[in-house]
């Protein structure tokens, strides 16, 4: 069995988390498809742009789990890890959070009138990935400009596979 931090690289958890904003803006772009796929594919790819960051810093697999769906846990790991990100994307991450709103977006319809719009939900994300494109130094398509880790190769990852 291939183990799951084989080719988990930062570069490779930024284009995966690339195509869920990608899908999450084709999502909300369709008068079809309603919000809650629109705020799930976000909260991933955010999820995702935090994870590129911190395993860039060395953080295990298993640590990066252990984190689970919370967007404000992962936020503060990763800038207690040196990520700066703009004071509104921890307290966006702290309500969302709070509002358990990774769940009710796979599970509820109903909106509730303190939700963040799902036009700022997009908008955390993409500056979520703004602060990761620089504190990494890769161009815009997400491409390392230097090398992509931020210290030495995690003890899981799988060297020579």
């Amino acid at each position: 069995m291939i183990p799951e931090s084989a080719g988990a690289t930062p570069y490779a958890i930024f284009l995966l988390a690339d195509d869920y904003l990608s899908a999450a803006l084709l999502a909300h772009a369709d008068p079809k498809i309603g919000t809650g796929p629109v705020r799930l594919l976000s909260y991933h790819a955010a999820e995702l742009f935090l994870k590129t960051y911190m395993r860039s810093a060395g953080e295990t697999v298993d640590a990066l789990r252990s984190l689970s769906h919370d967007l404000e846990k992962m936020a503060l790991r990763a800038a207690a890890l040196g990520l700066k990100l703009p004071a509104q994307i921890l307290a966006q991450s702290r309500k969302l959070s709070a509002n358990n709103d990774y769940v009710r977006a796979r599970y509820v319809v109903v909106r509730e009138p303190t939700d963040i719009s799902d036009e700022s939900v997009l908008r955390c994300c993409r500056t979520i990935r703004s602060s990761v494109v620089k504190a990494l130094d890769m161009n815009e398509q997400g491409v390392p400009q230097g090398g992509h880790w931020l210290g030495a190769l995690p003890p899981d990852y799988a060297v020579g596979r």
